[in-house]
């Protein structure tokens, strides 16, 4: 059976109604989020802040160096020889004198004791040539020419040069420590022979050390002889402070100067150690400010001044710098003074004139 007009018509109305009443929750449910995102409150960056006040600020200049000690030595052996002992181990404190190592002495014995034998038969061969000359012993005022024709005619000058020979060859069978130190890169063992390519040792005195660093050439005009540095261990050994002595009067290729100080072992510095050196100069009158109080807008530095409320950006030129701080000054076309409050924290993703709260 075909539906009526008046069915339809009945159908058409349900189905208009149906989506008058989906258009109207719609626009309810809009309306609803729009009065709930408009009665949220903006919140407000927040920050601390500082007053600004003329002080002295600290420069400060870093830079990296190694501990070198002042007073070092290579140990070698000057003779021939096998190792008999070796009395000492790495990393030992020696006193001076403290044999460290000795050779054999067997065969320096016994080239000593031939020496001294042509030695005694020179003497007479020369005392039977000065008889000669009409001299009844050596102890008598012999002319110089007289005794030198002696000396070449009884071999004396020959043997007396091979006697000195062996004792220093024998003398030198011992290896002595030639100051106070510790000692370093002992290689070679008893019984082996004596490598006379390389040094058996290193004489390490680590009382003092010196350290040499590079400064670049804008920087050399801040330090002089004398001046005062303070040298941090990578390794985290107590600081120390030395002084700087040289000053080496030449910009290398890259830019840089050469500059060394010395200074005092506090106890556990080492030969080689990595070191910080910082160079520290009060400078009067300046604006200092925490390094994180200043931040990059349009590539240039800016700080944040406090008012009431608002964060004003001021554009700033640094004068100076340290690990923690800058001496800042208020770039061209701004305005920096003291008492002047700035913002020091929360401040990277601030915009001019920005509403903040104070934490």
């Amino acid at each position: 059976m075909k539906p009526t007009s008046q069915f339809k018509c009945f159908i058409f109305l349900m189905f208009s109604l149906q989506i008058a009443f989906l258009q109207s929750c719609k626009v309810k449910t809009e309306d609803q989020a729009g009065t709930v995102k408009e009665n949220l409150p903006q919140e407000k960056n927040r920050v601390t802040i500082m007053t600004l006040d003329l002080k002295d600020f600290t420069s400060e200049i870093i830079s990296n160096g190694k501990l070198a000690a002042i007073l070092k030595a290579e140990l070698w052996f000057k003779s021939q020889g096998i190792i008999e002992s070796v009395n000492a181990k790495n990393g030992n404190s020696v006193s001076a004198g403290f044999i460290i190592a000795r050779l054999q002495k067997d065969d320096f014995l016994f080239t000593l004791r031939r020496s001294e034998t042509t030695m005694e038969k020179a003497e007479i061969d020369r005392l039977d040539a000065l008889i000669s000359m009409g001299y009844k012993s050596t102890g008598e005022q012999i002319p110089a020419d007289h005794l030198k024709i002696a000396n070449i005619r009884s071999g004396y000058i020959q043997a007396k040069i091979q006697l000195e020979e062996a004792e220093y060859e024998l003398k030198n069978t011992e290896l002595k420590a030639p100051f106070q130190g510790k000692i370093e890169g002992i290689n070679q063992k008893p019984h082996e022979r004596a490598d006379l390519s390389k040094p058996f040792c290193t004489l390490i005195n680590d009382s003092r050390f010196t350290i040499e660093f590079p400064l670049l050439e804008t920087e050399i005009i801040q330090v002089q002889t004398g001046q005062k540095v303070t040298i941090t261990p990578v390794a985290g050994v107590n600081p120390s402070t030395g002084v700087i002595t040289e000053i080496n009067p030449r910009i290398d290729e890259n830019g840089l100067v050469r500059i060394k100080a010395e200074v005092t072992n506090p106890g556990g510095y080492m030969e080689g150690m990595n070191v910080k050196v910082s160079i520290k100069r009060s400078i009067p009158g300046r604006l200092v400010v925490p390094k994180e109080a200043v931040v990059l807008r349009q590539n240039r530095e800016v700080l944040f001044r406090y008012t009431a409320g608002t964060a004003y950006w001021t554009y700033v030129e640094i004068l100076d710098e340290n690990e923690r701080e800058y001496a800042v000054v208020a770039a061209e076309g701004a305005t920096l003074q003291p008492g002047d409050t700035i913002i020091i924290s929360n401040n990277i993703n601030l915009a001019h004139e920005a509403e903040v709260e104070v934490e």
